[in-house]
């Protein structure tokens, strides 16, 4: 705003916009039993098939039934059908892929506004205002991915808190520069 009169140059000039879009999507997750050792080893106690010590192990997958319910939402991420228990002493490690279901994606737009105003040569003010997903979509979280518990097995009961990923957030600042 060169041209146009200081008032208007210090009303309209001097604004600053931002921001940063966030689209990704879900992690990769395994679904996990209690109880089963197909290998007959004891593998699942000792050591556990599901990522840790005394972990729980992966689950069978169910052929022919499909990973995601028709209908995916938070009360159901995951078709409970789509998987099983391994039976014991069968001598096969389970069925089910680490990764095999994907969880919730994440989408965050996060603007920030800023103004400049320009008192004197060496003095200035700034204010402005920043919002962390402005538009306040609903990042769900992790699906409860233990099959031995059926009542909760696929629901997702929490929402993400990574930065800009949690329930809009503002902020208003303001900063004198002398």
């Amino acid at each position: 705003m060169s041209n146009a009169s200081p008032v208007v140059d210090k009303i309209v000039g001097g604004w600053e916009l931002a921001g940063v879009l966030l689209f990704q999507s879900g992690p990769f997750l395994t679904v996990v039993t209690t109880g089963g050792d197909p290998a007959g080893n004891n593998f699942n106690t000792i050591i556990g098939t599901g990522g840790g010590n005394a972990g729980p192990g992966r689950a069978d997958i169910v052929t022919g039934q499909p990973l995601y319910p028709v209908a995916q939402s938070e009360s159901q991420w995951i078709n409970p059908a789509a998987f099983a228990v391994p039976p014991n002493n069968v001598g096969r490690g389970p069925t089910s892929p680490v990764g095999v279901v994907t969880g919730p994606g994440t989408e965050a737009v996060s603007l920030s506004m800023f103004k400049t105003v320009q008192f004197t040569e060496r003095v200035r003010f700034q204010f402005g205002a920043a919002a962390a997903n402005v538009l306040n979509h609903l990042n769900l979280g992790i699906p409860a991915l233990t099959l031995s518990s059926p009542a909760s097995f696929g629901t997702i009961t929490s929402t993400q808190t990574a930065e800009g990923a949690s329930p809009r957030t503002l902020q208003l600042s303001g900063r004198i520069t002398f």
